[in-house]
């Protein structure tokens, strides 16, 4: 009896001591991963949010864990300071320059402020150094961006198949496509589009050509402005064409005198012109003779607008304008 007693105490003495151990054991464990044993530095990291950080969450440096979150306080509305322990012998791999994000371990785990390391120089960070956060894109902020780009591309999917079902369901485009005689009279008037632009390619290829020959001088215009004997004769033509228009216009006013007497006076000039039919011929005639003298007249004016003359029409009324001021120097000379 009392040996049985003593076997069931060691029993219950061998399963508190495990219980035990394994107490001991768990906190280890527990306190490992949370640095709650062993040295730590503890530093500062300023975020303006936490993004569901909460105490308790690790702390991560190129992938490996480092520390934990000790405690979060918000010390005004655009700053929120994050204190956390990272272990002691990392502190010489942390620059004072690194700065901090705040992550998701995994695609649904839990939050994680991550150490990120800069390039340059920088001191390694000591007990109570502060961090800043770095600038970048939020997760959800992504997320929320994302799905209104998915909401854009599903109205524009469904813009275009209803587009893609009215081009199924319109008869008249796809009879318009199979048209082969629209094919062929759009092909034959694409072909006269380019033969319209061939025709204008020569005709300005021509137009070139001919201020070239011009520019060379050939050619009756270079005659007319360079050879003197041919502008001489050409001049002389023209005052030749000038006095028979005033010989013209003289006769004309003679024979209007001589009608006017012939009208006044009594006579077989005055019984003849009373003969209606007659009268009429003569009347015809005069008007065609005048009707010529002015259309002469106004092909003068014509020439004399003509680039090919307006040099000499100018020469002759400079000579003209000198003669009169010869003619005004004698009378002047001849009065004093």
């Amino acid at each position: 009896m009392k040996t049985k007693k003593v076997i069931d105490n060691s029993k219950l003495g061998l399963l508190v001591i495990a219980g035990l151990l394994f107490l001991v054991l768990t906190l280890y464990m527990i306190g490992r991963n949370k640095n709650l044993f062993g040295t730590s530095v503890t530093i500062t990291a300023v975020v303006d949010n936490v993004s569901g950080l909460v105490p308790g969450n690790n702390v991560r440096y190129k992938g490996m864990n480092i520390g934990t979150v000790r405690s979060i306080s918000m010390e005004n509305d655009s700053s929120i300071f994050i204190t956390m322990a990272v272990q002691r012998r990392m502190k010489e791999f942390i620059k004072k320059n690194a700065l901090t994000s705040i992550n998701t371990d995994g695609l649904m785990g839990n939050k994680i402020l991550q150490i990120l390391p800069q390039g340059g120089y920088a001191p390694m960070i000591s007990e109570g150094d502060t961090l800043f956060a770095q600038v970048g894109l939020d997760t959800e902020e992504m997320l929320r961006t994302l799905e209104s780009t998915g909401d854009y591309l599903e109205k524009t999917f469904y813009n275009l198949s209803n587009v893609s079902q009215k081009l199924n369901e319109s008869q008249a485009l796809w009879s318009l496509l199979s048209d082969t005689l629209l094919t062929a009279e759009i092909k034959a008037a694409v072909e006269e589009i380019r033969d319209a632009g061939n025709n204008a390619s020569e005709m300005a290829q021509a137009g070139t050509r001919m201020i070239r020959t011009l520019e060379k001088g050939e050619g009756l215009v270079r005659q007319v402005f360079t050879d003197t004997l041919m502008a001489g004769n050409f001049a002389h033509s023209i005052e030749h064409l000038l006095e028979v228009s005033e010989q013209t216009k003289d006769i004309m006013e003679q024979v209007k005198s001589i009608l006017t007497d012939i009208e006044n006076s009594e006579g077989t000039a005055k019984l003849v012109l009373e003969d209606p039919a007659l009268k009429e011929a003569v009347l015809n005639s005069m008007l065609n003779i005048e009707e010529g003298t002015a259309a002469f007249s106004e092909n003068m004016e014509a020439m004399r607008s003509n680039f090919l003359f307006r040099r000499y029409f100018r020469r002759l009324e400079r000579e003209e304008q000198r003669e009169q001021e010869q003619r005004q120097q004698e009378a002047t000379k001849n009065g004093n």
